[in-house]
């Protein structure tokens, strides 16, 4: 059974109780610790699945590495030899997977492991950011960068989600209008990534805005 609805149910709580109290969360981490409390409720995150060798390993995990590299003299490509590789903040693994390989493959520690190619290493990865001031030049070009990453994840994840939460402090729009044409351009041309941004105006007279980018199934 695909994970698509459940996984989509849990993001749509998150963003609604930062919509209703966008201090509910202080931090990034905050935010994505609730995310696993969320999946923690649903039998299909919460189980664990055994290894080829023999070890009991949960399904949900964060800050788990990319399986590839980036070409540090582009970002959005991949690297076959050389570069950094990436986490991601959440990531449910492919119980197909785990069965099937031994766990220092599944831990992904070791880039040269050999793994089943034929096999994805993930059912969905989640990126999640947390902005306490509003757009910047870098904060824009991060979330940009991060776009790029799930979509150089289309071998290893079906599902690839963007979350980002925003508590806009700037007194104008300037920034705003500045920034965001660009975060929404990129996200909107990345395929098979969905991308939700949840604004609260700090001292602005303006509704909580929610934009939802991609292609969603769940309409909670």
């Amino acid at each position: 059974m695909s994970i698509q609805i459940p996984l989509e149910n849990a993001i749509h709580s998150l963003v609604n109780e930062f919509r209703q109290e966008p201090y509910t969360f202080f931090t990034e981490a905050d935010a994505v610790v609730r995310f696993h409390q969320l999946l923690a409720g649903n039998s299909d995150f919460n189980r664990y699945v055994r290894t080829e060798d023999g070890h009991e390993v949960g399904l949900v995990h964060r800050e788990y590495p990319t399986f590839f590299r980036f070409d540090d003299q582009d970002p959005t490509e991949r690297s076959e030899s050389q570069g950094s590789r990436g986490h991601y903040d959440t990531v449910v693994l492919n119980p197909d997977f785990v069965a099937t390989h031994p766990v220092e493959t599944v831990l992904n520690r070791n880039i040269k492991a050999v793994r089943d190619p034929a096999i994805v290493p993930f059912q969905a990865v989640v990126e999640f950011k947390l902005h306490t001031r509003g757009w910047s030049k870098g904060r824009s070009a991060g979330v940009i960068s991060e776009l790029g990453k799930l979509q150089l994840s289309d071998k290893e994840a079906p599902l690839r989600y963007l979350v980002l939460l925003m508590r806009y402090r700037e007194t104008h729009m300037y920034r705003w209008d500045k920034y965001w044409p660009k975060v929404r351009s990129a996200a909107g041309t990345r395929q098979g990534i969905a991308s939700v941004f949840a604004i609260y105006w700090v001292n602005l007279d303006r509704e909580a805005e929610v934009h939802w980018l991609g292609r969603w199934l769940s309409q909670e």
